[in-house]
This record gives structure tokens, sequence and C-alpha cells, in this order.
């Protein structure tokens, strides 16, 4: 049985996968267009099916870390996805200036779900778990 933190990690996250897959595909067909005017993309030769496949790819990767994380207590992987959450976190004063349209606040809200999710992996039945030390005892269980 898993604690409880990282069950609430995992609906926390997985929240924040849907949230950005909805987000995506509203805002697929302006991103889709940007790609196709610019240039670089352009001499490359790449068009919408890269941008798809980009987020697919990055889904994919999101997908397992919360895989290992959640149901095989890798705990490396945990680390592995706050290092990317702080990558990520780099634009955040960006979209904090705006424009405050449905996209940004999408954004925002998926950071504060994933932020919220990886603070319950700090949790000691959660550290307890991932550290492979034993259970932290059955009242923390689901």
């Amino acid at each position: 049985m898993r604690p409880q933190s990282v069950v609430m990690f995992e609906r926390l996250f997985l929240s924040s996968i849907a949230l950005s897959v909805a987000s995506f595909a509203f805002g697929y067909a302006d991103f889709s267009q940007q790609v196709q005017r610019d240039p670089a993309f352009q001499q490359l030769g790449l068009g919408s099916g890269f941008v798809i496949g980009l987020a697919v790819a990055g889904y994919a990767l999101y997908l397992l870390l919360w895989y290992l994380i959640a149901h095989k207590a890798a705990n490396w992987a945990k680390w592995l996805l706050i290092l990317f959450l702080v990558i990520s976190l780099v634009s955040l004063p960006r979209a904090l200036i705006g424009p405050w349209d449905l996209p940004t606040l999408a954004a925002l809200a998926i950071y504060a779900l994933q932020v919220a999710a990886v603070t319950f992996l700090f949790k000691p039945d959660a550290r307890t778990w991932l550290g492979g030390n034993g259970s932290a005892g059955p009242a923390n269980f689901d």
C-alpha cells in the first residue's frame, strides 16, 4: 500500500497533466501557426507534426516519472521531476507579466498543481516510502 502523501501527489500531478493536455489541445492551432511562420522551423522543415511529436514525448516522459514515483518508489525520479519543474519555473516571471489570458491562467494553474504535488513528496510518509526504508505506519497508507 502506498502512503497517503504519494496518493495525493498522484492525484495532483495527474490533474496537472490533464490540464496541460487540455490547454495544449485548445492552443494547438495558434501554436502550430506560429511554428509554421517561424523561419528557423521552416529551414529545418519542421511543422505541426513536430509540435505534436514533441508534446507527446513530453507527456510520455512526465507519465513515466509519475509511474516511477507513485508506483515504483523511485527516489531518483522524484529528483528528476523536481529538476524539470525548477527549469520550467524559469518562465514563470514572464507569464506573470501577462497578458492575463486563458493560456496564461492555465499555465499558472498547471505550475500550482505541480508544485503542490511535489510538496507531498517531502512529507514524512512519502520520504520513508521513497527512501525504501519500509512503511511509515499503517495510518499513513491507503
